[in-house]
């Protein structure tokens, strides 16, 4: 049973391992667009790029550095909806937790 857990381990982390990264280039045209909208300054460039289903939606996770330093994660659905930006991802927690300004994001299925 071990060897099974195993070798279906091994064959889900090749898989994920040997997918092609993630261009700007291969975004899709509302997902590139939104990401344009969202690169003001000259200096900021995409580091990295990533997908996760969120509902029914693909979602791009977008990291964004800003003279070579970690700067913004922007999230876009696959229809060029901005659905959530952080500043400074990779910034070290200093143990200053406030969740009094904490922003929840709203679920895929409630409606306004």
């Amino acid at each position: 049973m071990r060897w099974m857990f195993v070798i279906a381990t091994t064959v889900l982390l090749s898989t994920a391992l040997l997918a092609d990264p993630i261009t700007v280039d291969s975004l899709p045209g509302p997902v590139r667009d939104s990401l344009k909208n969202v690169l003001q300054n000259p200096q900021e460039t995409v580091a990295n790029i990533e997908t996760y289903d969120w509902g029914p939606a693909l979602i791009y996770k977008i990291s964004i550095t800003l003279n070579g330093q970690p700067y913004l994660e922007v999230h876009i659905a696959d229809t060029g909806k901005v659905v959530r930006t952080d500043e400074n991802p990779d910034v070290a927690d200093k143990g200053d937790d406030d969740d009094a300004d904490a922003n929840a994001s709203p679920s895929p299925t409630s409606s306004p």
